[in-house]
């Protein structure tokens, strides 16, 4: 199949796309694939109408990429596309929304707050009722940026305002404090749950993405009984929100060992060291079989 890789593109997750895709089209190349790599900048419509690929694999990272607006392109210009739908993409995008769509099933998912930029913030943290330590992130970023852990009041205002660099919605959520874990979901199967466990105690951007600074568990040593709660929650999660491709869910397990849903990655970092390639490895998935799967299943949803 001829090939187009979109990675790169105009989020703040630029770099960590990069690597996915020089990654995944090192992957599909090894399966035989003609794979043409495509820089998704503000040009990316003539560089896919010039390339006329039969599918496109989708390895943009956060806003332009996840949120649908690609989406959106790729079904106006009638090429196939790998993962959710436009709409499906900016749901998951928004972590408010998600988070409801899921708590309305039943699952469990840390209480928060939510700021809007133009509200008065000392009014607002004023009327704050939430509970420390809390955790303060933008609603429509990854890899943890702008994301804070408060403790105290009097630290919560300049976490909302390193946060609303990045986002005009801020969540203010309760700290689950316990055990991180992530599922990834493909075809609709969860696959082994991934434990990780970061030196400094917080999954930050360092932890995440400096070698060294981060332990991961596969598959987690949980009980059986929350290994199937947490698997079951997320195929349910993946059914609910019209998932397609591979996704990944976090959670995390607090002292009683209790699943929290955290958030949802409809475009997963795909490096071979990443969280979902670990988990396919585990179940002994290449990463280059892994790659193709996804690639089959490239479709129009509209």
């Amino acid at each position: 199949m001829k090939v187009a890789v979109l990675m790169g593109g105009l989020s703040k997750e630029r770099e960590i796309s990069l690597r996915s895709g020089r990654a995944v089209a090192g992957a599909l190349r090894k399966k035989g694939h003609e794979v043409i790599e495509i820089d998704a900048d503000a040009q990316v419509i003539d560089k896919l109408q010039r390339a006329k690929p039969e599918a496109v694999f989708i390895a943009l990272h956060g806003k332009f990429g996840e949120d649908g607006t690609i989406q959106g392109i790729l079904e106006w210009i009638r090429i196939p596309y790998t993962g959710p739908s436009l709409l499906t993409s900016a749901i998951c995008f928004d972590k408010r929304t998600t988070k409801e769509f899921v708590a309305a099933k039943g699952i469990l998912t840390p209480p928060f707050e939510v700021y809007r930029e133009g509200e008065n913030l000392d009014g607002w943290l004023a009327k704050f009722k939430g509970d420390f330590p809390c955790v303060v992130k933008p609603n429509t970023e990854g890899s943890t940026i702008g994301i804070s852990r408060v403790t105290r009041t009097g630290d919560l205002k300049k976490a909302m305002e390193e946060a609303l660099k990045f986002d005009r919605v801020i969540l203010v959520e309760k700290m689950i404090e316990g055990r991180e874990i992530t599922v990834g979901v493909h075809r609709g199967k969860a696959l082994p749950i991934v434990e990780v466990v970061p030196k400094s105690g917080f999954y930050d951007y360092e932890a995440k993405y400096t070698k060294g600074m981060t332990e991961y568990i596969v598959p987690a040593k949980l009980p059986d009984q929350t290994v199937q709660t947490v698997l079951g929650a997320s195929e349910e999660i993946y059914r609910v929100l019209q998932c397609e491709g591979a996704v990944r869910i976090d959670y995390m397990l607090d002292k009683n060992g209790e699943p929290y849903f955290l958030e949802m990655n409809t475009i997963p970092g795909m490096t071979e060291t990443s969280l979902l390639p670990k988990a396919a490895v585990c179940m002994g998935k290449s990463f280059e079989d892994l790659c193709d799967e996804i690639l089959e299943d490239a479709r129009l949803k509209l």
